[in-house]
């Protein structure tokens, strides 16, 4: 079965990764030319600089194709990328050198750190919010915590994202998950990674509210624990399971709901991606419509675009004139104008 937001049988929670354990996904924004300390000031009034960033799955672990994909991705888009999103399992360790690869392609890494076991769906009740809140997982936590210490530089980190579907074995309903449990297994990650390393900042990420997901309002942690607030939504097209979702129709609702959370608080789409159409300019419609509709919401500091032919081809440049749509938006919603 599928349902407008995601996945939710056969393909269900696919890991988004490549390389160390991590991989290269949609980005999200931070200035990126603050120091961590710059960063730290302006949490109490953010600078209200817009960023934009990509998944760019063709990053391979050498300086030299990690800095031609962020190259190629800014000739596409005609402005380079600010992040460049990694995934990683908590079982895992830091990915430093794609980090610093990263770093040295210019642009600033978006850090997700996923509990569980990637490739083995849903199904790991020992990875439920309660074993997470109870403590189990402490180790993982105070070795990642270590580990970034080490790496100073602005670091945004996502945690347990989407956990208002059910494909994640962190996910609301899914063994036996509570809202209650995840703000205290996300405070139990925030009280050890801050405590080690305060460089590094926190993205919240729900998935937007569609017909497969549910409220997530109470799975909100607290404007003490987070720093930026984040959204992922797809528009999947008209396929079995799925239908064509108009960019309002699938984020002006949810963006509403994550300004009333926390008035004034920055907001990230963290993942957002659109499948072709059944005409060649429905797709570069759609994008024109998504700039429309974070420009309209002034909260939304950033996006992070998946940039990949996955379970459908998201990538923004799959015809001319998608490509065009979204160079002409992006470059409009950058200078801080409102598209049309």
């Amino acid at each position: 079965m599928v349902e407008d937001g995601k996945p939710l049988a056969l393909g269900a929670g696919l890991p988004r990764r490549a390389l160390f354990g991590a991989v290269l996904g949609a980005a999200v924004t931070l200035v990126t030319a603050c120091s961590a300390d710059d960063e730290k000031t302006q949490m109490g009034s953010p600078v209200r600089k817009r960023s934009w960033g990509a998944f760019l799955p063709a990053v391979a672990g050498t300086t030299r194709t990690t800095v031609a994909s962020i190259d190629r991705i800014a000739t596409l888009a005609g402005t380079k990328p600010d992040f460049v999103h990694l995934f990683a399992a908590i079982g895992d360790s830091v990915p430093v050198e794609i980090l610093d690869l990263v770093r040295s392609g210019g642009a600033t890494p978006v850090l997700t750190l996923e509990p569980w076991r990637p490739d083995e769906g849903s199904d790991q009740p020992e990875y439920s919010l309660a074993s997470i809140a109870a403590g189990h997982y402490d180790p993982d936590l105070f070795r990642w915590a270590t580990q970034l210490a080490s790496w100073p530089y602005p670091l945004v980190l996502r945690f347990a994202q989407e956990m208002n579907g059910n494909w994640y074995p962190w996910s609301i309903g899914v063994n036996q998950n509570t809202a209650a449990q995840y703000r205290t297994a996300w405070s139990r990650m925030h009280s050890i990674v801050s405590e080690q390393a305060p460089h590094v900042r926190f993205v919240w990420a729900p998935n937007a509210i569609t017909e497969g997901t549910r409220d997530f309002t109470a799975c909100y942690p607290g404007d003490d624990k987070v720093d930026y607030l984040g959204l992922d939504g797809y528009n999947w097209g008209q396929i079995p399971g799925h239908q064509w979702q108009s960019a309002d129709k699938l984020f002006s609702n949810s963006l509403r709901a994550l300004s009333r959370i926390s008035p004034g608080r920055p907001i990230l789409v963290t993942e957002v991606g659109c499948a072709d159409g059944a005409t060649p300019n429905l797709k570069a419609q759609w994008i024109a419509d998504f700039f429309r509709v974070i420009g309209d919401c002034p909260d939304v500091l950033g996006f992070l675009w998946f940039q990949m032919d996955k379970e459908r081809d998201w990538r923004f440049n799959t015809t001319p004139a998608s490509t065009q749509s979204f160079r002409d938006e992006l470059a409009q919603w950058m200078s801080g104008g409102r598209p049309s």
